[in-house]
């Protein structure tokens, strides 16, 4: 429950309720991520590509709803074990319990993406009727000029390209 208490305080009671309504009908749920920090994004981000291991996530810092507040990743957690998807998957029995907290949380509002091709499992998110590019927008507009700027500066140094920007090489095609 303590990560939950990490997401937008919008979204803090409907959580609350799915996980409380999991714990009544006894799906052993796991909250595993709430809020991000940018800097923690750019390290799962990184996993899988610079840093040796399997991919963790699609999204680059900024472009998560992690990052607002508006995203949970769970699990299952059997004793004190913790069941991923890939381990719930083939059995029946768990399989029916992960799929039973994603229609909760379905039923508050949140998004799976389940029937999508974009579907990560164990991920929940809710942009409460908006789009993750406004609450970048939103984001931007309360740092300062120098906070952008030191961002702008590191991003070209790590090679991420802010939105709108051209590289010298794409220069080159035109």
């Amino acid at each position: 429950m303590q990560r939950i208490s990490t997401l937008d305080s919008r979204l803090i009671p409907s959580a609350m309720r799915v996980f409380e309504k999991c714990y009544k009908n006894k799906v052993p749920i796991y909250i595993v991520w709430g809020t991000r920090s940018n800097e923690q994004q750019e390290l799962l981000y990184r996993c899988g590509r610079t840093i040796p291991g399997i991919v963790q996530t699609t999204r680059r810092a900024g472009y998560s709803a992690h990052n607002y507040g508006l995203a949970l990743d769970f699990c299952l957690l059997f004793n004190t074990e913790i069941l991923s998807w890939e381990e719930v998957y083939p059995r029946w029995y768990w399989r029916q319990k992960w799929l039973r907290a994603v229609m909760y949380f379905e039923e508050e509002g949140w998004t799976s993406k389940w029937r999508g091709s974009d579907f990560e499992p164990g991920h929940l998110e809710n942009l409460m009727g908006k789009d993750i590019f406004e609450y970048m927008r939103e984001a931007n507009e309360e740092k300062t000029i120098g906070e952008l700027k030191d961002e702008q500066d590191y991003n070209r140094s790590s090679g991420i390209q802010n939105l709108g920007e051209q590289s010298q090489d794409q220069n080159l095609f035109i």
